[in-house]
């Protein structure tokens, strides 16, 4: 039997591909200024790519809140913190897609660069591109199309975002002590143990910091703080620890407490949600 003396090696895109699942959903409707229930703070194991088609909004990923204009997108990777803001009350339409799949793939390194930045600002020539290739998924999977069109169009949706520069932008009106809370919430949350915590260490009053993260986050300080705890927990639980060890190195006294918050944040709770990572993984 011939066998060819210089074998190529292959890489693992296709076993990436082959793992891939996505969903892409267009909204365009009516959002009331500032209701809290058009996009929540949530969290989930997605990597999600907001594409605004037309709204007046600004996106909270994680520390920082991003405007987004017309035509520009924010991707939040698994485990960010991340709401969509919305500034008033008109037909909002946007453009989400969801994938999951295996992101330590060299597919997805662009997500691990240390500039990674959530905004993608675009020029008017790469913002048409983008929507009209967002538009062409959406129809495609409407009209049940063949999945390698599928991939076709979400591999070029994918590939501007690898070769885009991250646009650093933080919205200007956020109050600077502000600011300075959600930084240190995100670098000690595990070390804070309650919202009484902050007030003391930033010499603010309890009142104004439910004023700030009302008006400017749509949230509570206490949800929060409980947010970002809870993202640490789920990316430790899908790394191998124990449900105590992910609730006491995210900054939890209480497991019986935390099994509550995490199932109520991410529909089931701590061990079953380490067994279906695991078995995703698996798979």
């Amino acid at each position: 039997m011939y066998e060819p003396k210089n074998l190529p090696q292959l890489n693992e895109i296709i076993s990436t591909l082959s793992m891939m699942r996505f969903s892409v959903v267009c909204n365009n409707q009516y959002v009331k200024m500032d209701d809290p229930d058009a996009d929540p703070l949530h969290i989930h194991n997605y990597l999600e790519i907001f594409l605004n088609v037309s709204s007046d909004i600004s996106f909270l990923v994680n520390n920082n809140l991003y405007p987004v204009p017309e035509g520009d997108a924010v991707l939040s990777r698994p485990g960010d913190i991340h709401m969509g803001i919305f500034h008033k009350a008109a037909v909002q339409e946007h453009i989400c897609i969801w994938i999951d799949t295996d992101f330590t793939s060299p597919l997805f390194s662009f997500l691990r660069k240390e500039d990674f930045c959530p905004l993608f600002s675009f020029d008017v020539q790469t913002k048409k591109q983008l929507q009209s290739l967002a538009f062409s998924l959406l129809d495609i999977c409407e009209k049940e199309g063949s999945e390698l069109q599928k991939a076709s169009y979400l591999l070029r949706i994918l590939t501007i975002f690898e070769t885009k520069t991250p646009h650093y932008t933080r919205q200007a009106e956020i109050p600077e002590t502000l600011q300075k809370i959600l930084d240190n919430i995100h670098e000690n949350f595990s070390e804070i143990r309650s919202v009484n915590d902050i007030l003391i260490s930033h010499f603010v009053s309890s009142a104004t910091l439910t004023r700030w993260f009302r008006k400017y986050l749509h949230s509570s300080p206490r949800e929060y703080l409980e947010s970002v705890k809870l993202a640490n927990a789920a990316v430790l639980l899908s790394n191998g620890h124990s449900v105590t060890d992910a609730c006491m190195r995210s900054g939890f006294s209480d497991c019986s407490h935390f099994i509550v918050l995490f199932k109520k944040k991410f529909g089931e709770t701590p061990l079953k949600y380490k067994k279906k990572v695991k078995a995703s993984q698996n798979v």
